[in-house]
């Protein structure tokens, strides 16, 4: 393949919901498209909220050799580079149990809390199995005051419902800790704690200045609300058509087609036109 000399961009690209179709799928065509933009050069970096191990089947099955954001920015590191310099931000376990305790069995359905080895949990639970797999991964049950070992990097809350009151007690067992916020997850009844300078947008601009790219060549895409920060701090942001309509606002540009129907391949053709990839 003759290669045409093309800026290096760096790509960041979420996974559920933009990336993968709702069957957890990457269709052909957009791999390949991805594969060929890093062969030119660019830095694909696949951002999710999802751990290392339930990222690597998607990285492998591209065919990617470049860094990964996991746990929304919590963790950066380049599966295909021994000498990369990986990041991890874990909270500190006092934090974690003083908002479980504050919030109270009452309004907690579940809550699961990880290390890179060990996953904390009140119960099992296929809805939080299924989207961050426990493969190979030390389980411990029980009371999170009671069982919370370590600092953990992720705090992932299952209310027993959805509503104002629980919303709120949320909300305040949260703002008792400096710099600390809750994103609720759509319409469900999940939420996830996390400190305001740790996203996957933080983590985008510490890769692209590691690699000397500057703004104007970030390009990201998302669809939720933990995506938020990525496409504020990009220089080009694209929001899935299938996104939230919440996010829609924070970005340049709407994608012509949902996660179902290419429409990372279609936006990133779209792009690079001009460059006759």
């Amino acid at each position: 393949m003759k290669l045409i000399k093309i800026p290096p961009h760096l790509i960041a690209i979420d996974l559920d919901g933009t990336l993968l179709t709702d069957d957890k799928t990457i269709d052909a065509k957009t791999r390949r498209f991805l594969r060929r933009l890093e062969q030119y050069g660019h830095i694909i970096v696949i951002a999710t909220g999802r751990p290392y191990r339930a990222i690597m089947r998607y990285y492998n099955e591209i065919g990617l050799h470049g860094p990964i954001i996991c746990y929304n920015g919590a963790c950066i590191t380049n599966p295909s580079d021994s000498h990369f310099d990986s990041r991890h931000f874990s909270f500190p376990r006092e934090v974690v149990t003083d908002i479980y305790n504050f919030v109270g069995r009452k309004h907690i359905d579940n809550v699961m809390c990880e290390t890179n080895k060990k996953i904390w949990l009140l119960k099992d639970d296929a809805d939080l199995f299924g989207f961050f797999w426990s493969d190979d991964m030390e389980i411990i049950y029980g009371d999170l005051s009671e069982t919370l070992s370590e600092n953990p990097m992720t705090m992932i809350i299952k209310s027993i419902d959805r509503n104002d009151k629980t919303a709120q007690i949320l909300k305040q067992a949260v703002a008792r800790h400096e710099n600390l916020r809750i994103r609720f997850w759509n319409r469900s009844n999940f939420s996830e704690i996390y400190y305001e300078h740790i996203s996957k947008g933080h983590a985008m601009l510490d890769l692209a200045k590691l690699y000397g790219i500057p703004n104007e060549r970030i390009l990201a895409f998302g669809d939720a609300e933990n995506d938020v920060e990525m496409l504020l701090m990009a220089g080009t942001s694209f929001a899935m058509h299938n996104g939230e309509d919440s996010i829609k606002h924070h970005a340049d540009i709407i994608t012509k087609y949902s996660n179902n129907e290419n429409g990372i391949y279609d936006a990133l053709k779209r792009y690079f036109r001009r460059y006759n990839i």
